[in-house]
């Protein structure tokens, strides 16, 4: 008669905490949340930010709050606990209910853009309307995380088996592969250029690099980094980015196999540090981002410009 093998203790055969679904889970509480606001209700000033934290962007609208009350409202029913790292709220704690499958998860640090694009969304501009969401252990290493766009419905997600992009709700998820770019000639660039002192800064400081490229994106934060993961931008410039708008998504590029630095080339590491600002570069390739960086050399960062 054979032997039964020995059974293994209760916390062996636990299931991984869902990290990928709790991140989707916010982030389609924050589209729900933005489809349910009213747009006067969503551009109305609601509050400041706490003194300083964020001085060069002080007011909170509608739309802002929304979001990060329905992304916290999910995590929260999902067992999330923790401290969270927010644009809006700054640093908290999450306590986190028992998730619906047993206990919650181990504390983690999650990292989030509750609505990138306010300033858009005040003026009624449907343009660039995004959420971002990434949850990192307390070992410093990325459980998840993702990207919405409110205006197509689509999400991205990375976890260590890879990153999924869903087109739009229902739709099935695909694999990312960055794009096979090997030289800044003829490149599709992105870079934040909205606001004057970025735009005159960037757009000076870049400039050999910008009249190599075909096309340059004036689009910045989160969604820069999907959009090099999913093989739409060559390359992506990040200068003075908070640590909200950098570690909210640049796990979806390094998971996808895109390569970031600093602009001298120094790896970048998560430290959970809300006042924090990174100066980056997230290229499609390693042959890509060498090149990227020697053209670099001798162009001094912009400066000036408060992060």
């Amino acid at each position: 008669m054979a032997r039964q093998g020995r059974r293994q203790p209760a916390e062996h055969r636990r299931k991984p905490f869902p990290w990928r679904q709790r991140v989707q889970e916010g982030l389609r509480a924050a589209r729900a949340a933005v489809r349910r606001l009213a747009p006067r209700a969503g551009q109305r000033v609601v509050a400041g930010r706490e003194a300083g934290y964020r001085p060069w962007d002080p007011e909170v609208i509608g739309v802002d709050t929304a979001t990060e009350r329905a992304i916290l409202a999910a995590l929260n029913r999902g067992g999330i606990r923790g401290t969270l790292l927010s644009e809006e709220a700054g640093e908290t704690t999450m306590a986190g209910r028992s998730a619906r499958a047993g206990a919650g998860s181990e504390p983690v640090y999650v990292i989030m853009d509750p609505f990138d694009g306010s300033l858009l969304y005040r003026r009624g501009i449907p343009a660039h309307w995004f959420s971002a969401l990434a949850i990192y252990g307390q070992d410093g290493q990325p459980r998840a995380a993702g990207v919405t766009d409110h205006l197509t419905g689509e999400i991205i997600l990375a976890e260590p088996a890879g990153v999924v992009r869903i087109p739009r709700p229902g739709a099935r998820p695909v694999p990312v592969h960055p794009a096979r770019t090997a030289s800044l000639d003829g490149a599709f660039l992105e870079t934040y250029l909205k606001k004057p002192p970025y735009l005159y800064a960037m757009a000076t400081a870049l400039r050999p690099l910008f009249e190599r490229a075909k096309f340059i994106l004036g689009n910045g934060g989160p969604y820069g980094f999907a959009d090099v993961a999913c093989g739409r931008i060559d390359v992506y410039f990040g200068w003075n980015e908070a640590l909200t708008e950098v570690f909210s998504a640049i796990y979806i590029a390094e998971r996808a196999g895109c390569v970031v630095t600093q602009w001298d080339g120094s790896p970048i590491r998560f430290r959970p540090d809300i006042h924090a600002v990174y100066s980056l570069v997230c290229s499609a390739n390693l042959r890509l981002h060498a090149e990227v960086l020697q053209s670099l050399k001798g162009i001094p960062p912009p400066k000036g410009l408060m992060p």
